[in-house]
């Protein structure tokens, strides 16, 4: 029963909604009508509202989840609300239709209603349109009536105006012929303000009469001021009728800019006259030692200005300014046609006239910035600068100025070859030529810049670049100890350190140098500036002095090495302490570091003497073992020996003669294991027994890592096998390497062993300094590093790098030979070699 009451419910909702839906269609109304039928009924339901929207509505009932919880609910509620609108529908659908045959006259009454008021609109429009009409009918006549009142003024004005001008340019013609011109000026500028008032009016003859009568005086006007100064004027007696050119110049004021300069020029050719009379017409007055006369004739000029002219012509005019201007335009040309005759002309001449000339700018300047400070009311308020207005006529011969600097450099460069080093308690660490030389440079450009900072000034520049490159390459390395086959002395090591020094003062002061000569330079030549050359030249003198150095400290433990060639290596019986041979190396290199550490100031070159020292020693050491041959395997051992202490002592070198030591930089360690590493290869391959042959071949091998038989028979020599040894342990190396195809050629080690040592102390300037960087401490922070990595790249592959089987063989073979060696100690003392020397 339930469900069919549902259902019933359910066909009357379906049917309730398609009714709505055709009502909703067949009545609608335009939008207008729609929003005034809203605004009638003040719907506030949103569900009457014409636009319902019942998505928008239920997102209004259910803003959020919450809501949802209650869903039910307003369910229930909708369907209650659903019926009560179904049953309004229904009700209102009923009285429609009882009321469907009283509806079409409702219709025709309601479009009558609208007709009506249609006409009445019309109605009122008509009679407004009629309203507006009748205004302007009475409104004609009082327009007419305004526009007559406006025209009727502006001629009156006119009139008026016209008047007077009439009236005051005949006052102005008789102030002007009285010449009462302070009057004059007055009328002048009123005449001329009415005049541009009747520029549009110019088409009336009266006016363009008038016009034509006002220009012809200011012109006859002009003239007969012009005459007034040129009849009183009588050399300096201009001032006996101040008041009335002083009243003139008011006058001039007015007429304009153009009638101002023609009458400043005027006066400036009046006086340069008299100028041009003295030292254009006596070639005598007009030679350059009189250069001081013509400026001392300007200040005379000047001076008779400011007493008697001053006070007739106009603070703003700055007559006298001008005037200066003029004579320096003047006075130019006549320098330089000076200048062109004189074949004669000698350096003092020339500087002296110079600087007289640029004092004499510099005074003009100075007076003339001085009097502007007063002028507010000047329209121009800018002082002239005076600077290089006559100098400038000097420039192309400051050539000479140039030559003499340059002659006097070349004369100091040459008394520095026999400077004398500085003391031990000297304060200074550097060659006193140096500070010298900069010093020179500091006051001559100082001096240039004074006279000129274009072509002669960069010239100047070329020429400081040329000494600097003289300087390093004759002085610095010119003083560096001769190449001769003794041990160096302590005097010679200071020098050479000193000369470092010098070298990086040089480097370091030729930067702030180029800096100051660009600051200093015109913008036109600041680009040409570059000293990027000189510095590398003193980097090459770094570069040299490092070499100079290592090959002298070779000299003084060549004892040691021809030492160690002396003793019986192939006669051996045990290996014991360190040989005496390296206790005089220790000795002798810890006498000239020690002082190196001391004297060379700059610790990155310190730094970088350490590094080429270990790469020289390592390769001198190499050769040396070659004179030391015959080389027993128990001498080999007692060598490895030796080495050991040799490696120690070289990783002191960076702290020798410290107070407080500290560790050796990293770098340096790994440049250190990487050279000796090279000579224990050696000597390990060295020490393995050739019998059975196979081993020492294969330990060559994996040591040496090359299948190079030339290289394989100088091990052979050192061993100092014979020849049918030889030549048998030659057959099975070309057996072995034929299993080992991608073995190099020849090993960096073995190529060690033929090296000599101009390889070293004859390398180019980038085997010792870093090339020039923009930054001088970003090149010395790096000569370390480089050093190190250009000794790793010389490093060859040890045999660690191998595969693993064949490392541990040898490491195993190796130990054995080690441990089957007759080890003894001498004197009480530890084991010939340390557990970690036999480590591989």
């Amino acid at each position: 029963m339930k469900s069919s009451t549902d259902t019933i419910e359910n066909i009357e909702n379906d049917e309730n909604d398609e009714f709505q839906e055709d009502f909703h269609n067949i009545v609608k109304f335009p939008p207008e009508l729609e929003a005034s039928i809203s605004q009638i009924l003040q719907i506030n339901d949103p569900l009457d509202s014409n636009d319902f929207n019942p998505i928008e509505y239920l997102n209004q009932m259910l803003p959020n989840e919450q809501a949802l919880a209650s869903v039910d609910v307003t369910a229930k509620k909708l369907q209650v609300k659903m019926r009560q609108l179904s049953g309004e529908i229904k009700e209102l659908s009923r009285i429609q239709t009882d009321s469907g045959q009283r509806g079409p006259e409702e219709v025709a009454e309601a479009k009558k209603a609208i007709e009506e008021l249609f006409d009445r609109i019309r109605q009122i429009k008509e009679k407004a349109s009629q309203s507006e009409t009748m205004v302007q009918e009475i409104t004609q006549d009082i327009k007419s009536l305004d526009y007559a009142k406006k025209h009727l003024t502006i001629s009156i004005t006119a009139l008026k105006r016209l008047q007077m001008l009439v009236t005051a340019l005949d006052q102005l013609k008789v102030m002007a012929q009285m010449k009462q011109y302070k009057e004059t000026s007055q009328l002048l500028q009123a005449v001329l303000q009415l005049s541009s008032y009747f520029k549009t009016y110019k088409s009336i003859k009266r006016i363009a009469e008038l016009s034509s009568s006002v220009n012809t005086f200011q012109n006859d006007l002009k003239k007969q001021i012009f005459e007034d100064f040129e009849s009183r004027y009588i050399i300096y007696e201009i001032h006996s009728q101040t008041t009335l050119l002083a009243n003139a110049c008011l006058v001039i004021d007015i007429m304009g800019l153009d009638v101002r300069s023609q009458l400043m020029k005027w006066y400036c050719e009046k006086q340069l006259n008299d100028y041009k009379k003295i030292f254009r017409g006596n070639e005598e007055i007009a030679s350059l030692e009189n250069t001081s006369r013509r400026y001392a004739w300007l200040k005379r000029v000047l001076k008779n200005y400011d007493e008697k002219h001053a006070s007739v012509f106009p603070t703003n005019w700055r007559l006298n300014e001008f005037l200066s201007i003029q004579f320096c335009e003047i006075v130019r040309e006549d320098l330089v046609k000076t200048l062109v005759k004189n074949n004669e002309l000698d350096v003092k001449t020339l500087l002296k006239n110079l600087q007289l000339t640029i004092e004499f700018e510099n005074q003009l300047t100075k007076r003339f910035s001085n009097t502007v400070k007063y002028r507010s009311s000047s329209a121009d308020n800018t002082p002239h600068n005076f600077n290089k207005t006559i100098s400038t006529a000097f420039e192309p011969y400051l050539g000479l100025y140039i030559e003499a600097e340059d002659s006097t450099l070349s004369g100091m460069i040459n008394s520095y070859h026999t400077e004398t080093v500085p003391d031990e308690d000297a304060s200074s660490s550097v060659l006193q030529s140096s500070i010298d030389l900069f010093y020179f440079y500091r006051e001559t450009l100082a001096n240039c810049a004074k006279l000129s900072t274009r072509q002669p000034f960069y010239d100047l520049c070329n020429m400081f670049a040329k000494w600097l490159r003289v300087y390093a390459s004759e002085v610095l390395i010119g003083r560096l100890p001769k190449e001769e086959r003794r041990a160096i002395t302590r005097d010679e090591l200071k020098l050479i350190c000193f000369i470092i020094n010098t070298a990086d003062y040089c480097y370091v002061t030729t930067s702030q140098l180029e800096d100051k000569l660009k600051d200093t330079i015109d913008e036109e030549y600041k680009e040409k500036i570059n000293f990027d050359e000189e510095r590398n030249h003193f980097l090459n003198v770094v570069a040299t002095s490092v070499r100079a150095l290592i090959r002298g400290i070779e000299l003084s433990y060549e004892p040691a090495l021809v030492a160690m060639t002396k003793l019986p290596w192939s006669n051996l019986d045990s290996v014991g302490d360190q040989s005496e041979y390296v206790t005089l190396f220790n000795r002798t290199v810890l006498s000239c570091v020690v002082g190196v550490h001391k004297d060379i100031t700059n610790n990155r070159y310190f730094r970088t003497f350490c590094d080429k020292f270990v790469e020289s020693f390592v390769i001198k050491f190499i050769n040396n073992l070659i004179k030391c041959k015959p080389i027993s395997e128990i001498g080999a051992e007692q060598m490895l020996l030796d080495v050991h202490a040799l490696k120690t002592s070289l990783l002191e070198m960076p702290t020798m003669g410290m107070e407080n030591p500290i560790p050796p930089p990293p770098t340096f360690i790994k440049i250190v294991n990487k050279g000796i590493s090279k000579v224990e290869t050696i000597l390990k391959t060295v020490l393995t027994p050739h019998d059975p042959p196979e081993g020492l071949v294969e330990n060559y091998i994996l040591l040496i890592a090359d299948k190079n038989i030339s290289n394989f028979q100088k091990i052979l020599d050192i061993k100092g096998l014979k020849k049918n040894e030889q030549q048998q342990l030659t057959e099975i190396f070309q057996q072995k390497i034929l299993e080992h195809l991608t073995l190099p050629e020849s090993s960096s080690i073995m190529s060690s062993l033929t090296s000599s040592m101009t390889s070293i102390t004859s390398a180019p300037l980038s085997q010792f300094i870093t090339p020039l960087p923009t930054s001088f401490p970003t090149l010395l922070n790096n000569v370390p590093l480089a050093a190190a990595e250009r000794i790793t790249s010389m490093t060859p592959s040890s045999f660690a790098d191998r595969s693993g089987s064949a490392a541990t063989k040898f490491n195993e073979s190796f130990k054995k030979v080690l441990n089957s060696r007759n080890w003894r100690k001498k004197d009480g003392g530890s084991d010939g070699i340390k557990k970690e020397d036999n480590k591989v």
